[in-house]
């Protein structure tokens, strides 16, 4: 997924969870008689507008940098296909990091698992040679 879609996909879900955020405050002043239903709604409504808002502003901001960037590769002479290539490959490499990761992980469980005693084992053998 190209980073502009990520970026729009994170930026809808920010605003979906600050919004309901939003509704859940409003309902709890409701409830404690602070707002009246109707304020209630009518704050919540502008505070979606306003989200909305930014997160149309937010897209455009996002598609004016990856055009730059685009066109930067372009100037420098990497394609589309290239940069894809590029993405792939530096996605394969994370995925290979997080592998080694776990491993590391798993053996490092393993090894501390007996309590060290392989490693008194191996002083004790150590020592009576």
């Amino acid at each position: 997924m190209d980073i502009l879609k990520k970026a729009s996909l994170l930026t809808a879900e920010f605003i979906s969870l600050s919004a309901d955020k939003v509704q859940e405050v409003a309902d709890e002043f409701v409830k404690k008689g602070t707002l009246h239903d109707n304020e209630a709604k009518k704050f919540v409504s502008e505070v979606r507008s306003n989200l909305e808002g930014r997160e149309k502003e937010f897209t455009e901001r996002w598609e004016q940098v990856v055009n730059s960037v685009q066109q930067i590769g372009t100037t420098l002479g990497i394609t589309k296909v290239e940069k894809d290539n590029l993405d792939e490959r530096i996605d394969e490499l994370e995925r290979h990091i997080d592998e080694l990761k776990s491993r590391r992980d798993l053996l490092n469980k393993e090894l501390g698992k007996d309590g060290g005693a392989s490693k008194a084992k191996a002083a004790s053998a150590a020592s009576a040679k």
